[in-house]
């Protein structure tokens, strides 16, 4: 007779696998200073985990643009949104694919931005 405390068990570890072999939104995202147009344009294969960490690494000053941190800090947090600009379709790509689209994504977006007359944070723009 099965117990029923082992089904729980497994039903645990289903849950976590399936959530593993989920495929998160991946894409590309911005840290967007609304009082100068000035934006940290970034790429990931988990948007909802960049957003959430987004704030909290500001706070903590671990974001890797002290500039950005140095912003945030002065102007304040209802100054800054983070914005999804761009998700990319999955379907079976491998993991070098993604990142090979991301990059290229990313920069095409730099593009238009520059355009429109917004600067970076990011120092590779």
């Amino acid at each position: 007779m099965e117990n029923y405390s082992d089904n729980i068990m497994l039903d645990k570890k289903q849950i976590s696998n399936d959530y593993k072999q989920q495929k998160q939104p991946a894409g590309i995202y911005a840290v967007h200073n609304k009082v100068d147009n000035k934006m940290y344009i970034g790429t990931s294969k988990n948007l909802p985990a960049v957003i959430r960490r987004f704030e909290f690494t500001l706070q903590m000053e671990s974001f890797p643009y002290q500039e950005l941190i140095d912003d945030y800090k002065k102007l304040g947090k209802n100054n800054f949104e983070i914005k999804i600009l761009d998700e990319l379709e999955l379907k079976n790509e491998t993991d070098k694919e993604i990142t090979s689209e991301l990059n290229s994504l990313e920069e095409l977006w730099i593009e238009k931005l520059k355009i429109e007359g917004v600067s970076f944070y990011n120092k590779k723009v």
